[in-house]
């Protein structure tokens, strides 16, 4: 059970760093 939880909260950070990259992206660019 452990690991299974592990792995959501490894999935749920990787989800974050991706939406927290196309974000800062989006406002480097200037074009959303």
């Amino acid at each position: 059970m452990t690991t299974v939880m592990e792995y959501f909260a490894w999935f749920d950070f990787a989800i974050l760093c991706a939406i927290g990259a196309l974000i800062a992206c989006s406002m480097t660019s200037g074009s959303a």
